[in-house]
Parts: C-alpha cells; structure tokens; sequence
C-alpha cells in the first residue's frame, strides 16, 4: 500500500518529496536518506568537520547511529565555543527543554510545546545579580507559525514577570520562535559554559524523524502550522526569480529545487522581507526541510506500519490523528 498525505490536506505529498522518499524495509535507503539529512543539518549548524571526524555507530540500527553520531558531533562543536547564555540561564532551559520534551511526547503536540511556564522547573526563571529573568523570549503574537497562541497562560505569579504561555516550535528548532526567524537560529545560542541545552532541543527536532516519535505526534498539528507557513512565505518567494542553468546572475539570489539559492555567493546574507519580518534564507531553507522530512518519514512509517512492534501498532491505532487510525484500519482490513 502506497499511502498519500491527502488527508493533511492539499500539497502534502508534494511537500514530502521535497526530502526524498525511502523505504524503511530497505537498510540502504535508511542509511542514505538519514546520513543525507545529518549532512544537511551539519551543514545549517556548523558541525561539518566534527560529523565527518565522529567515528561509526555500533548501533544495528541505522537512525539511531546517525543520530548518535549527529548529536554528538553538534555537542563538540559546542564545547569550548563563545557561550551565547549563563550558566543559570542555559540550567533552567535544560530542565524546561526536557519537561516540554516529555509532556509533548505524551500529548503528541511535540512539533510546537506550550505550558504554564510556572508550572516547569524554576518557573522559567534564573537569577541574574539580583533580577528575576525570564529563560526564553514570549512569543505568542501572530507571526510565520500561527496567528497567536493565548494559553496555556500562567496561573500563578510568576518571579520574572511570565504572563503568557511559554510557546517554542520544536521541531524546526534552532529557528523555535514564529517570530524570530532572521539570522541565526535563537536555538543555537543555548549554551553556557558548562551546559549546552542546545543539544536537547536538537535532541527533539531530530527526533521526530524516528518512525516511532513520528508517529506520537499528531500530524495534524504540523500539517496546520506548515499551511500558515507557506501562505506567510508563498507572495515573499513568489517574487523570487526562477534558477536557469547559464542565464543566473553571481550573487542572486534565485527559488531552485523549492528551496532558496544564491548563485555562487553566500546564502547566509540572502533573506525575504515581509509584514511579518525578514526570514533569512537558511532559515526559511530549514524551516521548509523540517515539515519535508516529517511528512516523508510520516510516509514511510504508514507504507510499512506492520514493521512496527505490537505497543507501536496500538499506539498508532488509539492515536487522537484520526488520520493515522484511518489508514491502520485500511492496513488491517487489506490483510
């Protein structure tokens, strides 16, 4: 059975092969197609040279030695950089990072985790001197990944002045707010010192490319934050010139492939100006490949949802996607 995104709605497919289809009963499109996503990701974050350096997994699975390998590439090309956060800071974000990981797991809303901030370790909160600062920027206002979030807000007083929801979008991270997605990603500045909470939130962006944490997360979540997305972008690319072999000027900036792409130049300094802000063009690269990948492992996982384990299966046919229990019953009913 060849499944279809149908059901997220119109493009879906599309967006999928924009990251390639694989089989996951093949070990080999396995290997190329999750070591090409490490290669992309190295490439966005600047941990090139220590994956190329990182020696093979023993691991027998494929995902699992490429994400080894991935993160703990990511992990060195941190140590001993410039901290972008205190130690206090980049502490309570660890803690906050993990709480949202897990009730997101549980909830199947991993993609973008909200909660009470003073319902998470320290309120959110670390100590500068004597202030009470708050560990994340408040990004609740419309922007490129919704409209606006208004809860869950906080419910008790908060120690350095919370009063909205901790909203982050985890699953494009290190770009994690709908806001702030000009220059470098906010994600990649999480790391003090002595803790590096960056790792964690790559951590959870990556693994949503597991069949098994793919298939928690309520797909529809992703499905309508990359609908609000691509109507945002679409009259900003829109304006972009089409990329054509020996007619491209050096420098410009051009749409190829779907995604953007300067000319023997820079795409670090490229970006798209709009109502809602500048996107940079790495940014809006990335942001694109995350939905692409998610739905294309989302594919894949349904082609071959009889790979799954037993506890696999019936979480799939118990998930809140009514999609994904569609498709299960089709699979049981074709048997």
């Amino acid at each position: 059975m060849n499944p279809t995104m149908t059901c997220y709605g119109e493009g879906i497919d599309r967006l999928a092969d924009l990251a390639g289809d694989f089989s996951l009963r093949t070990p080999k499109d396995v290997r190329v197609w999750y070591g090409m996503q490490w290669q992309l990701l190295a490439e966005l974050l600047g941990f090139s040279q220590q994956l190329a350096a990182t020696p093979a997994s023993r691991s027998d699975d494929p995902i699992s030695a490429a994400r080894d390998a991935g993160l703990a590439a990511f992990e060195r090309s941190l140590q001993g950089g410039r901290p972008g956060v205190t130690d206090a800071q980049a502490r309570v974000q660890l803690a906050a990072l993990k709480s949202l990981g897990a009730a997101g797991r549980e909830s199947g809303e991993l993609w973008r985790a909200s909660a009470d901030p003073t319902t998470l370790p320290m309120g959110a909160c670390y100590s500068e001197g004597e202030q009470s600062l708050r560990a994340f920027y408040p990004d609740t206002a419309p922007a490129y990944f919704g409209e606006g979030w208004a809860g869950p807000r906080p419910r008790a007083g908060s120690a350095c002045g919370w009063q909205t929801p901790l909203v982050l979008h985890l699953g494009t991270f290190p770009w994690v707010y709908s806001a702030r997605l000009d220059g470098v990603g906010p994600g990649t500045r999480w790391a003090s010192a002595t803790t590096l909470p960056a790792v964690e939130g790559l951590r959870i962006a990556v693994s949503l490319m597991e069949p098994a944490t793919n298939l928690r997360q309520d797909a529809r979540q992703v499905a309508a934050i990359y609908q609000h997305f691509a109507e945002q972008t679409a009259p900003l690319v829109a304006r972009v010139q089409s990329f054509e072999s020996g007619r491209a000027e050096v420098g410009r900036l051009y749409r190829r492939g779907g995604f953007l792409h300067v000319h023997q130049g820079s795409l670090h300094v490229a970006g798209l100006d709009g109502p809602r802000g500048r996107i940079s063009a790495p940014a809006y690269n990335h942001v694109l490949r995350r939905f692409a990948c998610f739905f294309a492992v989302r594919r894949a996982a349904l082609r071959d949802l009889s790979l799954l384990p037993a506890d696999g299966q019936r979480l799939v046919r118990s998930s809140a996607d009514p999609c994904l229990r569609e498709h299960a019953e089709e699979v049981t009913r074709a048997r």
